[in-house]
C-alpha cells in the first residue's frame, strides 16, 4: 500500500510540498501558540491567526486558496473542531460517529485539487483515514473498474452546503477516471449511489476496496498534511470530545491548481446546481 510521503518542515519548493504520493506529512510545519480550542463556530473571529497565516502561505505555493459560498461562510481558512450539536453528523464537525470515506465536495463542479490539514491540537483516538486510488483499482475486478468508469452513479450535496437550509441535488458522476495514464477518483461513501443494478454492485465493490485499501495518520500539534483529492479519499475515526478547550483542532485550506473561470467571486467558488 501506498505510503504517507514524509517532507522536511523547511520544504519551500512547489513540487517537494506535493511530490508523488497521494497523500503527504509534514511534521511540526507550525509551531507557534495554540489557544483553548473554540467551543462554537465563529465565522467573524479567528482565533489562531496565526496558525491561519501560515497555512493559507503554504496553500497559495501549491495553487490558490478557495472557499465556498455555501460553507464556513465562504471561508479560506476553515476551522474543525467538535461541536456538540454534529456529534453524530456526517460532517467535519462531527466526533463520535466514523466519518465516512470521501472525496472533498464530491458533487461540486470546482472540487479542490488539495485538502491541507494543520493540526493545532491532536486526540490520540482521533486519526485521519485515507485511500490512494492507485491501490483501489488493484481491488476491483475488471467488469466492475468498466463500469465504474461509466456515468451510471449519482452524488448528492454534502451537508455541510446546507446547514443554513440551502437545498439539496442529485448530480451525476463518473467514480472513476483515467487522465494522461493516472487513475482519478469521485467518491463519497455514504452519498453516491448506483443508477443501474450492475452500477449498485459495481459500486459495493468499490465500498469493500476503499475499505481495504484504508491507512490512518493521527495528526499531531503542528502536523500539515496534503490530500491529493483526485487520488485520494480522506475520512475520521471517532473520538470523544471532552468540551473544555482541550479538544481536537485542525484548521483546513481546500487549494486549486488555478481559479476557476466563471462560478468564483472573488476566492469564493460559487455553488449552483
Amino acid at each position: 500500500m501506498t505510503a504517507i510521503a514524509p517532507i522536511n518542515p523547511n520544504a519551500s519548493v512547489r513540487q517537494d510540498r506535493t511530490g508523488d504520493s497521494p497523500v503527504t506529512l509534514i511534521s511540526r510545519y507550525f509551531r507557534g501558540h495554540v489557544p483553548a480550542t473554540p467551543l462554537a463556530a465563529n465565522f467573524e473571529v479567528d482565533a489562531c491567526p496565526g496558525a491561519s497565516r501560515a497555512l493559507l502561505r503554504f496553500a497559495d505555493d501549491i495553487g490558490r486558496a478557495v472557499g465556498y459560498d455555501r460553507e464556513q461562510g465562504g471561508a479560506l481558512i476553515q476551522d474543525i473542531f467538535p461541536v456538540r450539536a454534529s456529534e453524530h453528523h456526517q460532517v467535519s464537525t462531527s466526533s463520535k460517529v466514523t466519518l465516512g470515506s470521501h472525496t472533498e465536495t464530491a458533487f461540486h463542479t470546482h472540487k479542490p485539487r488539495y485538502v491541507v490539514l494543520m493540526c493545532l491540537r491532536g486526540d490520540p483516538h482521533a486519526a485521519t483515514t485515507y485511500s490512494d486510488i492507485n491501490d483501489i483499482v488493484m481491488q476491483l475486478s475488471d467488469e466492475s473498474l468498466t463500469v465504474l468508469q461509466s456515468n451510471e452513479f449519482v452524488t448528492t450535496v454534502d451537508p455541510s452546503f446546507m446547514s443554513n437550509g440551502e437545498p439539496d441535488a442529485t448530480v451525476t458522476v463518473t467514480p472513476i477516471t483515467k487522465t494522461s495514464g493516472s487513475w482519478k477518483l469521485v467518491y463519497d461513501e455514504l452519498l453516491m449511489s448506483g443508477t443501474t443494478s450492475r452500477a449498485s454492485d459495481a459500486l459495493a465493490e468499490l465500498h469493500r476496496a476503499v475499505k481495504a485499501c484504508t491507512q490512518q495518520v493521527v495528526l499531531q500539534h503542528g502536523d500539515l498534511l496534503v490530500i491529493d483529492n483526485d487520488r485520494a479519499v480522506h475520512g475520521r475515526t471517532p473520538f470523544t470530545p471532552r468540551y473544555d478547550g482541550t479538544d481536537r483542532w485542525l484548521k483546513r485550506s481546500l487549494v486549486v491548481r488555478e481559479l476557476p473561470a466563471t462560478g468564483v467571486v472573488g476566492r469564493v467558488i460559487q455553488t449552483r446546481l
